[in-house]
């Protein structure tokens, strides 16, 4: 199929076209439809990696709705949102942030804005997918859901400075990226709400279970606080991502020591679920033998046994506040980024317990 002739206004940049891309990478026009189009003919890797360089260079866009925009430079997206999540597809195989996720839409469906598209951030460094999605034609603003999955080498923190160069209406959410306004709740409050609990019951040897990040720093503060130890053999971080399997291998580790805890926090009510079948498995019961306590409140909390003792984290209205926070950037474009920390709450149920004498 033949491009659409460009009809470029004085002063009006012209559209790149694949005639442009082949030329750049030193193929046929219909090398680069087939790298493109993903067919119908193979294309050799190394062909493929060139023709792709030369996207990324002349900034070529295979979307003829975008094409046709771009001759009239003046129209713009409008409420018109990209979610773009850290890593890959498999985060959204996770209840938490599947409730984000869910709670965004029905956020977006309330306030008359539409969700342009959901892609994940190791499908933009493929240059083609990354001039399709990230432009102010395309997209109004962007959420950044759970960045810190992503943004872990050069690679892929130069690709986050060109998605702001492109786009500039950015919203975090759960961390601080940049100079992003963000939608976040305190973490290590989380950590000193769930811990403190374990104290107030008693529990003097309390462990930690997930990964690194604020979360150990309030579980480590409440511990201080109290002159209670902070053994690092009682901080597991067996797992990157907080998942059950990480829970499972802690609460195996844990139990291992010669004086192993009575209390666990877990980073994650996912991996509190892992840490109670570890438990299980070993014979001990929650919350005779072990507490376990978490942070998130997933719908499974309430629904497994023993229930879950976690932290509330509002998931619902990370999406909520992103979109009002997208929605008002043109009023206040001249002012420094403002985050929103959004309240929680410990919700105390049957895995927590004091501990037998």
């Amino acid at each position: 199929m033949s491009e659409p002739q460009e009809h470029t206004q004085p002063g009006e940049k012209r559209q790149v076209t694949q005639k442009d891309v082949a030329a750049r990478a030193g193929v046929s026009r219909a090398v680069v439809s087939y790298v493109v189009n993903n067919g119908p003919r193979i294309v050799s890797p190394a062909t493929r990696a060139r023709v792709l360089q030369a996207i990324e260079e002349l900034g070529y866009r295979p979307n003829l709705d975008a094409q046709r925009l771009k001759r009239h430079p003046a129209r713009r997206a409008v409420d018109r949102i990209g979610i773009i999540m850290g890593g890959t597809s498999q985060l959204l195989e996770r209840p938490y942030f599947a409730s984000v996720v869910a709670g965004i839409y029905a956020a977006a469906h309330r306030q008359n804005q539409q969700i342009a598209y959901l892609t994940f951030f190791n499908e933009l460094l493929n240059p083609v997918i990354f001039n399709q999605n990230i432009h102010p034609e395309v997209v109004s603003g962007l959420i950044l859901c759970a960045p810190y999955h992503a943004v872990q080498d050069d690679r892929a923190r130069a690709l986050l400075g060109r998605i702001r160069e492109r786009v500039h209406n950015i919203v975090s959410l759960e961390v601080v990226s940049g100079d992003f306004p963000a939608v976040l709740f305190d973490r290590a409050e989380a950590a000193r709400l769930a811990v403190g609990h374990l104290v107030a019951l008693g529990h003097r040897r309390i462990a930690y279970a997930g990964g690194v990040d604020e979360r150990v720093d309030g579980y480590r503060q409440v511990l201080l606080a109290h002159g209670l130890p902070t053994d690092p053999a009682y901080i597991r971080h067996d797992g990157l991502f907080n998942l059950p399997e990480d829970g499972y291998s802690a609460a195996q580790g844990l139990m291992a020591l010669p004086e192993p805890p009575t209390g666990i926090f877990a980073a994650s009510d996912e991996v509190a679920l892992g840490v109670i079948a570890g438990l299980h498995d070993l014979g001990l019961a929650v919350p005779g033998d072990v507490s376990v306590v978490s942070v998130d409140n997933i719908g499974l909390a309430a629904m497994c046994r023993p229930a879950l003792t976690t932290v509330h984290v509002p998931k619902e209205s990370f999406g909520l506040y992103a979109l009002r926070m997208l929605a008002t950037h043109d009023d206040y474009a001249d002012s420094q980024p403002a985050s929103v920390v959004l309240p929680i709450q410990l919700v105390v149920r049957d895995s927590s317990a004091a501990p037998r004498p």
